[in-house]
């Protein structure tokens, strides 16, 4: 990610460039702000596009690159050291100290966070904060709506609240701000076709003492064999509750539904670790898929209610087969991945 340090200051604060970042004096209009009276409100605007950084001058009393002026309304390419000043052309400047791509970040707002120059939290589509493990807020990008939410991990819910640019967040007693700065992981991605969750088929391999749960995945043109995991067994258990309402001849719109303090007291988890293990499972649908299918598409929510989506799975437990919803006869043989 792109940054600059202001001159004018002692510290090694590093102001961190959104991909339109405009400078001047206006508190409402400039990313960084200027106060100074020589200064426009608009002063200059740099700018992300061709995969590099170019400045331009918008201002009536001139921005200079390097001591050199630069022409009004003219872009100019920034390098790694460039000095940029401001109205005078010595008093006001900056130094340009990184040219990374522009990215979505958290940027710490507590005064002390700041004065110890905290690093910003890099973002992908789906994160769990302030770490995997130990998370208690999830904020994620849902590309179907092209919206930012946040679900929180105590919430026995699991409301999706929607959030944007400059929103603020606060996890481990420290406030955070929102900063969307680049297209979505996805959203870069879409070569790749959408998938629906009835093209996806899951193969579950539990083990005789249900300690352990394998999952393989496959679609209509890869197939992802995920070792044993945690949250794989609570997809298991909710792939249980949509067979068995399909046994019960439930419509298919109404299998699988269940509340989470229920499905969490049966297996012996609190409510937090229950949804971890939700959001866990979630973003490791959207790694190994690639974008072609949210998690949510996945493990559905429906006001307080969960559900697995998945029309197409097989339960191994040891070697007997025990499950085989919307599939056609299946071989006994068991994978291991």
């Amino acid at each position: 990610m792109a940054a600059i340090l202001d001159l004018s200051e002692t510290s090694t604060i590093l102001k961190y460039l959104n991909a339109y970042h405009c400078i001047g004096r206006s508190a409402t209009n400039a990313d960084t702000v200027i106060s100074a009276p020589e200064v426009s409100r608009v002063h200059a605007v740099i700018e992300w596009f061709q995969q590099q950084w170019f400045i331009r001058d918008v201002s009536h009393n001139g921005t200079w690159v390097n001591n050199e002026k630069l022409l009004k309304d003219t872009f100019r390419k920034l390098e790694l050291g460039d000095i940029v000043t401001f109205a005078s052309g010595e008093t006001y400047g900056m130094k340009v100290a990184d040219l990374a791509p522009p990215q979505n970040m958290l940027l710490a707002l507590d005064e002390r966070a700041q004065q110890t120059s905290q690093a910003p939290i890099i973002l992908t589509d789906y994160n769990l904060l302030p770490n995997e493990d130990k998370p208690e807020i999830v904020l994620f990008y849902a590309q179907c709506k092209g919206q930012w939410y946040k679900e929180f991990i105590d919430d026995a819910n699991g409301h999706a609240y929607p959030v944007n640019d400059l929103d603020t967040l606060r996890f481990s007693e420290q406030n955070w701000q929102i900063n969307l700065n680049s297209q979505s992981e996805q959203t870069l991605q879409l070569s790749k076709p959408k998938l629906l969750a009835s093209q996806i088929k899951y193969r579950f391999n539990l083990s005789l003492d249900e300690e352990n749960t394998e999952l393989h995945i496959t679609t209509l043109d890869e197939q992802h064999s995920l070792s044993n995991n945690a949250h794989h067994y609570l997809t298991l258990n909710l792939a249980r509750y949509r067979d068995s309402d399909a046994r019960k001849g439930l419509a298919e719109c109404d299998q699988g539904w269940v509340l989470p303090e229920i499905l969490a007291q049966e297996l012996g988890y609190d409510i937090s670790l229950f949804n971890t293990h939700v959001c866990r499972a979630k973003k490791q649908f959207r790694q190994i898929l690639g974008g072609a299918c949210d998690g949510d598409e996945l493990i559905e929510r429906q006001g307080r209610r969960i559900r697995f989506a998945g029309s197409f799975f097989r339960i191994y437990k040891g070697n007997e087969l025990i499950v085989n919803r919307g599939q056609g006869k299946a071989s006994l043989t068991v994978l291991h991945g």
